[in-house]
C-alpha cells in the first residue's frame, strides 16, 4: 500500500483541460388519477427486481412469492413484460429480457459529474499516455463515470467483489473516504491500515498508488474528487501497463482530481452546510 502527497502540477503547455381522467365504478369513491397506473408500474418493477436477483430464472409460483403479488397478477404482468421484451420465458422460467439490458447500458452513475469530468479526464489520458477514468462506488461495486482510452491501449474492467476492489488504488480511495460507520470495510487491509489511509487522504494533494498490488504488470495512481459537502464524489485514476509509474504522474492525477472537484463545488455552492463527518 502506497499513499503519497504530490505537489500540484500545472497542465502541459498548450494542453486543453478540457392524468389520465379518473374513472368511477358503480360503487365506491372515484379512483384517483394515476392510481391504477402506479399500481401496475409497482407490480411490473417488483417482477423485474425479483428477476434481477435470479440468475437461474424463476418459475411463476416462486415469482409470485418473491413479489408478494397474487399468482394471477404475477402471470399477467410477466407475460406482458415478455411481449415487450423486458422479460424472457424459457421452459416456464422467467428471466430478465434483452430490452432491459439495452436500457441498463444507457444508465449513467452520475450524469452531472460525468459532464464536469469528461474534458479533464480526456486531457489526463492525453498527457499521461495512459488510460484515465473517474469511478465511483455503487452498491459496493466500481462504476465508471467516464474514461478515455488512448489508441493502442486496452480498457480493463474493474473487479467485481469488494475485497478485490479494495486492493486497487481506486478502491482504496473510495472505501477509505466513505463516512465513518456507514460501511463495512473489506478485510484485505487491517483496521490500522484503513485508519492510516483515511488520515493520509486529508491532504488535498494525496494520491494512492498501486504497484501491481491488484494485477501483475499494471500500476495505478488514484486521487479523490472532493465535493462541497466534504464527501468524496469519485476517484480519478490513471492505469499504466508497466512495472512502475512514470515520474510526475501522481502530481498530474492529483491536479486533475482537484480541477474536477473545484468545478463540482462551484455547482454545489448552494448546498447546505458541509458535512465532513468522514474525517472525524
Amino acid at each position: 500500500m502506497n499513499i503519497s502527497a504530490a505537489a500540484s502540477l500545472a497542465p502541459a503547455a498548450g494542453a486543453a483541460l478540457c392524468t389520465p381522467v379518473a374513472r368511477s365504478g358503480q360503487l365506491g369513491a372515484p379512483i384517483p388519477p394515476g392510481a391504477a397506473q402506479r399500481g401496475v408500474l409497482d407490480g411490473a418493477f417488483a417482477v423485474l427486481d425479483a428477476l434481477a436477483h435470479a440468475e437461474e430464472g424463476v418459475g411463476l409460483t416462486a415469482l409470485a412469492r418473491a413479489t408478494g403479488l397474487a399468482k394471477t397478477s404475477t402471470h399477467r404482468l410477466a407475460e406482458q413484460l415478455v411481449m415487450l421484451g423486458a422479460v424472457q420465458c424459457v421452459e416456464h422460467r422467467y428471466y430478465v429480457g434483452l430490452r432491459m439490458l439495452r436500457i441498463g447500458q444507457r444508465w449513467q452513475p452520475d450524469p452531472l459529474l460525468r459532464r464536469i469530468a469528461q474534458a479533464p479526464i480526456h486531457t489526463l489520458a492525453v498527457q499521461s499516455h495512459a488510460v484515465a477514468s473517474l469511478r465511483i462506488l455503487h452498491e459496493n461495486r466500481l462504476q465508471c463515470v467516464c474514461a478515455t482510452v488512448p489508441h493502442g491501449h486496452a480498457y480493463t474492467p474493474g473487479p467485481a467483489d469488494s475485497e478485490s476492489i479494495a486492493r486497487t488504488a481506486t478502491g482504496r480511495v473510495l472505501f477509505a473516504t466513505q463516512p465513518a460507520g456507514d460501511w463495512t470495510l473489506p478485510h484485505c487491509w487491517t483496521r490500522r491500515e484503513w485508519r492510516n489511509m483515511r488520515e493520509s487522504l486529508r491532504d488535498p494533494r494525496a494520491t494512492v498508488i498501486d504497484h501491481q498490488d491488484a494485477i501483475v504488470g499494471m500500476c495505478c495512481v488514484s486521487a479523490p474528487v472532493w465535493g462541497s459537502n466534504g464527501s468524496c464524489a469519485g476517484a480519478t485514476t490513471v492505469t499504466v501497463h508497466a512495472n512502475d509509474l512514470p515520474a510526475g504522474l501522481p502530481a498530474l492525477v492529483s491536479y486533475t482530481a482537484g480541477r474536477i472537484g473545484a468545478a463540482l463545488r462551484q455547482l454545489e455552492c448552494d448546498e447546505p452546510c458541509p458535512d465532513r463527518s468522514w474525517r472525524d
